[in-house]
């Protein structure tokens, strides 16, 4: 069964909560945890079946901060999704690709999954209440050999905004 189509009401949510997955993605892409943990309530979880379940965005960035820390790079890609939205708590299921580097061998990784989401709304926005990591694979890609090129010059997305300015209204 296709989930409902959000009312007119809902789709400036189901909008919001995409923005908020991809920034996610986006940040760590760039490896600032700091912008990828604020998309949690306070008490927001991480899940992975790999991880002890991380509660409160100190843990969440702990966790994240090890599971990336040896890596050269991480690019996350975060594909549409699914969301329902009732009133201010609402699911998500979007599927992901990470490719990423070992520092410590050069080693090529491949990640296929999905985040399965629980948000809630708080007074700042969208965020992740609980957010479950599910792994599909794990591979060995054949690539991944170039140079990396530092996204120094990508700005965060305070910077973002304040070039792009606020979208103008119809």
């Amino acid at each position: 069964m296709l989930i409902p189509e959000p009312t007119p009401e809902q789709a400036a949510d189901v909008i919001a909560i995409q923005n908020l997955v991809v920034g996610y993605a986006e940040a760590i892409s760039r490896g600032d945890i700091d912008e990828a943990v604020a998309g949690y309530a306070d008490d927001g979880v991480l899940a992975s079946p790999t991880t002890a379940d991380a509660v409160g965005r100190e843990a969440v960035a702990d966790t994240l901060r090890a599971t990336t820390g040896g890596l050269e790079f991480v690019f996350q890609s975060v594909h549409l999704g699914l969301i329902t939205v009732r009133g201010d708590r609402a699911h998500a299921r979007h599927q992901i690709t990470e490719w990423a580097r070992r520092a410590s061998d050069g080693r090529p990784m491949q990640f296929l999954g999905l985040y399965e989401d629980d948000l809630v709304r708080m007074e700042l926005g969208w965020r992740f209440a609980r957010r479950m990591l599910v792994p599909i694979t794990l591979g060995k890609p054949e690539g991944l050999t170039g140079r990396i090129i530092a996204p120094a010059s990508l700005r965060s997305n305070e910077e973002f905004l304040t070039v792009a300015g606020p979208a103008p209204l119809p």
